[in-house]
Order: structure tokens, then C-alpha cells, then sequence
């Protein structure tokens, strides 16, 4: 008896720690740009930290390949900026164009996003939207993780996302320009269950019963 009524809080605290783990995270870019009290406002950034996520932006046409990863205002999201009259700067609840040519602040030709991350996750969804330059058509793409998908206007949390996508710690997802710019209006990020945690309290329980056995067979 004494056994069994510590194997039970053992066996859930590791059923505890799985599902702990398995969290879904939704990162809205329009907000994270234009919410007057959490929002950075239109902005620049070398590095853009949100949670556990890194993100970067970068070119594969320039001999400087590091760019911005930029928030532009306007309905807009997450994009890709050369030139920045400021950077590494929140600007809350102001939308001045900080990107210089202001036209350049989305993801075109030859330019990407990655994202990093500091566990293991899934990317459940990727939501794209197009709004300055008219929205998405047939046949317009995206290339993520290196591959071409169909892209249609979405937005974070609705319709239209992209994924899933498994990311290792530390690894990074490129999200690039195929044949259409655009911006990425958010992001659905789903922490992996650590393995190791799991293993280390199911050896636990297995030692318990070990314990109760060989007990039993002194007895």
C-alpha cells in the first residue's frame, strides 16, 4: 500500500512535466507592432527576441547578408529591412517609417527571415499577409524550410496558416521570398516534451518497484 501511494503522485508529476512542456504559443506581429500598451511600434531590430524565439533578418544579393528583421505598422507584420534610421529601439504606439527606403521594410526578393529557438518546438502555423501590395494571388509562394507553398492572406490565430514545421534547439527556420513579398503576420509555436525529464521520473518509479519487490521477497 505504502508503495502504491507513492508511485501515483510520482506517475502524474511526470505526466505533469509532459504536458507542461506541450504548450502552444501564438505570437501576433500586427500586435506586437501597433498594441499602444505591449507593442515595440514600428521598429528595427538585429536580433527581435519574443519568448524563446530569436528572430533575424538576412539577404542572400548584398555583401552585407545581416539586415533587420523590421515591424512595420499599418496592418502589417514582420518583414526584412537593409537600412534603419533606428535600431534596437522600441518606439511604442508610433508608426514613423524607420526603414530606409521606406518601401523595403517586407520580405522580397533574395531576403529571409530565421527563427531561432531555445527548445525544441513545433511551428504549427505561419501566417502570411501581402496588404501594401495588393494581397495574394494564384500561384504566389513561399519558401519555408526550403520548400514552395501556396501562400494566402492570413492572420494570427484564423485561417490560412502554414505548418507544421519541427524545430531543434538552436537550429533555425527560413522563412524566404519565392516569387511574392510579404510579411509574416504571426506565428504558432508549440514547446517539444522533453524526453530526458520523462525518462528520469519513469526510471524513479521503476526503481520504487524494484525497491517494493525485493522488500517483499526479504520479507
Amino acid at each position: 500500500m505504502k508503495l502504491k501511494f507513492w508511485l501515483a503522485p510520482l506517475a502524474a508529476m511526470t505526466f505533469s512535466l509532459f504536458s507542461a512542456n506541450a504548450s502552444a504559443v501564438i505570437y501576433n506581429f500586427i500586435d506586437l507592432t501597433e498594441n499602444n500598451s505591449t507593442g515595440l511600434g514600428e521598429s528595427a531590430w538585429s536580433t527581435l527576441t519574443v519568448g524563446n524565439m530569436h528572430i533575424t533578418g538576412h539577404a542572400t544579393n548584398d555583401d552585407d547578408p545581416r539586415q533587420f528583421a523590421y515591424l512595420d505598422w499599418a496592418n502589417a507584420g514582420l518583414g526584412v529591412c537593409k537600412d534603419a534610421s533606428s535600431v534596437d529601439m522600441a518606439h511604442k504606439g508610433d508608426g514613423t517609417n524607420r526603414c530606409s527606403p521606406s518601401n523595403d521594410d517586407n520580405v522580397t526578393n533574395q531576403e529571409y527571415l530565421e527563427f531561432v529557438f531555445d527548445q525544441d518546438v513545433t511551428v504549427d502555423n505561419l501566417w502570411f499577409n501581402n496588404n501594401h501590395d495588393g494581397g495574394f494571388g494564384a500561384g504566389d509562394m513561399v519558401t519555408i524550410a526550403g520548400m514552395a507553398y501556396a501562400v494566402s492572406t492570413g492572420y494570427a490565430g484564423g485561417a490560412n496558416g502554414i505548418g507544421s514545421f519541427f524545430v531543434a534547439a538552436g537550429d533555425a527556420l527560413r522563412v524566404a521570398f519565392n516569387n511574392e513579398q510579404f510579411y509574416v503576420s504571426g506565428i504558432e509555436v508549440n514547446a517539444v516534451p522533453v524526453p530526458a525529464a520523462v525518462w528520469l521520473f519513469g526510471t524513479a518509479i521503476a526503481g520504487l518497484v524494484g525497491f517494493g519487490r525485493r522488500r517483499r521477497a526479504a520479507a
